[in-house]
């Protein structure tokens, strides 16, 4: 553990976000136009949607932005906006391939769910909560402040629900800091692993739940993977499962607690058009539940993708009980899997059937 608290440009509060604007990348026509020209490039060279990579989808001056908003997602704030990508012009072939050629640009694709689905439609479709071998990705369900296995995640909003659905970011770094001022005593609980289920989703050789400290401390860096609160509750069906203590559960409950106040809570309007990017080692992602619209085609939807950084940070050895390869210079993270990898196309597309 660190001796004092980190600091440093990961760890912000939301107030001092807000207060600036160089982590958002706004879509102007120019930009729309590069866009326009890099989609009918991958088409004039028989591109399938997988088979392009980051020169495969070329753009002009979008490309220097880009860099610089991977740069800021990397190793400055740790989150960067794409806002204003003019979502309802496309079919949707057209903006997956879009949505694919930006996310590029920034990373490499893993796959995130058993199904081998290189990029996931965040869509009710009316998985049950109660299904413990589903995660809870495709319900209505309010999931708290957790990390993806994955470098950077990448969400595409579509549409809003009815209601609900608020997305809320927090500083992994910030909140470490405060829970060391305040209850020094209880952050170390934080540094011992925490046990969930895998919700069926069990590489060979694994037992059906892990254990993963909330905080690391490697090569100098802190590193956090925040749990799903669900996923561990879940663990009871499993009688030899390791418990939680009460010292951890009362850390715990005090790590949330601080994540969701306002000073930490970083609610940013998440608009149709707008792809969020997160470095899930140093910020942490919410959603509140939400009542979504009776017509199919009006219900809240995200698009998702895992992306591994080739040059990403060296991981700590405790996170490979969860993500397997944890090697720099590799497609790392993501959900191991022998199907073969796919881009469905669906929104309803079962993630977890």
């Amino acid at each position: 553990m660190p001796t004092a608290p980190i600091g440093g440009s990961f760890a912000w509060t939301a107030a001092e976000v807000l207060q600036r604007d160089d982590w958002i990348c706004r879509i102007e026509e120019s930009d729309v136009a590069e866009i326009d020209a890099a989609v009918r490039f991958t088409r004039a060279q028989g591109l399938a949607i997988q088979d392009i990579g980051r020169d495969q989808f070329p753009l002009g001056r979008l490309t220097t932005r880009l860099g610089a908003l991977r740069a800021q997602i990397r190793s400055g704030l740790g989150l960067g906006y794409i806002k204003g990508l003019p979502v309802d012009r496309y079919d949707r072939e057209t903006l997956i391939r879009i949505y694919w050629g930006l996310c590029r640009h920034l990373g490499d694709p893993v796959t995130q769910n058993r199904n081998g689905h290189l990029l996931g439609h965040v869509i009710d479709v009316g998985d049950a909560v109660e299904d413990h071998n589903k995660r809870l990705t495709q319900t209505n369900a309010e999931l708290c402040f957790h990390a993806d296995s994955c470098d950077v995640v990448a969400l595409l909003c579509i549409r809003h629900a009815r209601t609900g659905g608020e997305s809320l970011i927090v500083s992994a770094v910030a909140v470490h800091d405060e829970m060391m001022r305040r209850r020094p005593d209880l952050l170390p609980e934080l540094y011992r692993p925490i046990y969930m289920d895998r919700r069926g989703e069990v590489p060979p050789g694994k037992l059906p739940w892990f254990g993963v400290p909330l905080f690391n401390w490697h090569g100098g860096l802190l590193n956090g993977y925040s749990p799903v609160l669900q996923y561990i509750e879940s663990l009871k069906r499993f009688p030899d499962a390791p418990r939680m203590s009460n010292a951890q559960r009362e850390a715990l409950d005090l790590y949330f607690a601080i994540c969701e106040e306002d000073r930490f809570c970083l609610r940013l309007p998440f608009e149709p058009g707008d792809i969020q990017f997160l470095q899930n080692h140093v910020v942490f992602h919410s959603r509140t539940s939400y009542e979504d619209w009776p017509e199919p085609e009006r219900r809240r939807h995200l698009m998702r993708m895992w992306l591994s950084l080739p040059d990403g940070r060296l991981l700590p050895p405790a996170l490979a009980e969860k993500w397997i390869n944890i090697e720099p210079g590799t497609r790392r993270g993501g959900v191991p899997t022998t199907a073969a990898p796919v881009i469905p196309e669906d929104p309803l597309t079962k993630a977890y059937a």
